[in-house]
């Protein structure tokens, strides 16, 4: 085998192994968030880059090597057929993998609905229509002993079907076509329901829970008190403390604002420390030269005191010396001249009630 077509076969190679990953990255639609779905979309942006260059160099070393010949005897005009080429069958498949993205979201219905699933899942099978006529055109021998247009057929259909593609968008638009689209309630019923039912991360069921829809916060709760040992994952958020300012006791006290626990008793020592955790971080928020009120808003001061009043109101004597500690950090007077406004005052006035209420009515 010489150089060009070792080079040729590893570059199909290096193709297929990126169109794998963009299939598998569409098939497989994920429901993280935040850093999760963040480093989901960036891998997904590296495997998009990754097939355009590869699938170029592939689509140059095939023409170098007379595999468009078919489309034109005249090299400028043959070239400049492969590049449109190329590009209506890359456009599609980057407009298709971008547009996955918005698949779990997507509210049309009727047979509108039916006809967008193949555009969702372009990314799977537009590439087909590529790769397979490319590894054809790289083996002369099959080229031989296959009818021209198995390969040629497929290639003319996947620019075309590229290109159809890209402009469904704008066809929609300039014919003024109306998309019939589910209300926001019926598509939130439809794709959150099964959703959760069968989530298995605690976190992501927190996050549920923190839902503006009761039906949704009490499906997420429901699923959550499913989960083995769901009250042991929840003391370990509630302890979590790495040293800079990082604690997930919030997500628990939220849940814990609307649903009770089976065992009350083994979460005191695990609030204590999270107590511990919202008087250090409310000190630190205090001492900076600038306050924003999401630095207190997230240490749910407010939420805490409901929570140990309704459901943890035996164990008040526990939790006292921390709330005095924690009494202390809100009305010790600020040092930095910026914090002696009136709006900093204001700010804090509802922590500072929501405490010393909370001590008055759970006196020794």
């Amino acid at each position: 085998m010489s150089y060009p077509s070792m080079f040729s076969n590893v570059l199909l190679v290096l193709t297929i192994i990126n169109y794998i990953g963009l299939a598998i990255l569409n098939i497989q639609k994920t429901n993280a968030t935040g850093e999760r779905l963040m480093g989901s979309g960036f891998i997904g942006l590296g495997l998009i880059a990754a097939y355009v260059l590869f699938s170029l160099l592939l689509t140059i070393s095939i023409t170098s090597k007379g595999g468009f010949n078919w489309l034109s005897s005249a090299t400028l005009s043959r070239n400049f057929m492969v590049g449109i080429l190329w590009f209506c069958m890359i456009a599609g498949v980057v407009f298709c993998a971008m547009l996955s993205t918005e698949m779990n979201t997507d509210r049309t219905t009727g047979i509108l609905r039916i006809l967008s699933r193949p555009v969702y899942y372009g990314s799977v099978w537009l590439p087909l229509l590529m790769l397979i006529p490319y590894a054809i055109l790289l083996n002369p021998h099959w080229r031989e002993i296959i009818t021209p247009g198995i390969y040629k057929i497929p290639l003319l259909m996947a620019g075309l079907l590229g290109f159809v593609i890209v402009m469904i968008p704008q066809i929609v638009i300039s014919m003024n076509i109306r998309v019939p689209t589910q209300s926001a309630e019926e598509w939130k019923k439809e794709n959150l329901t099964p959703s959760i039912e069968k989530e298995t991360s605690v976190e992501t069921l927190l996050n549920y829970a923190k839902d503006g829809d009761k039906w949704v916060r009490d499906l997420a709760a429901n699923r959550l008190k499913s989960l083995p040992n769901w009250e042991d994952e929840l003391i370990v958020k509630l302890q979590r403390a790495d040293g800079y300012g990082h604690y997930d006791f919030h997500w628990v006290y939220t849940f814990l604002d609307q649903y009770s626990v089976d065992q009350p008793d083994r979460f005191v020592d695990p609030i204590n420390s999270s107590l511990e955790s919202i008087t250090k971080a409310t000190e630190m928020a205090l001492a900076k030269s600038f306050v924003y009120s999401g630095d207190l808003t997230l240490l749910q001061i407010d939420v805490v005191c409901r929570v140990l009043d309704h459901q943890f109101k035996g164990s008040s004597e526990a939790f006292r010396g921390n709330r005095l500690r924690l009494q202390k950090a809100l009305e010790t007077p600020p040092t930095e001249p910026s914090q002696n406004t009136p709006e900093f005052i204001e700010m804090i006035k509802p922590y500072q009630m929501a405490v010393n209420e909370w001590l008055e009515r759970n006196k020794d």
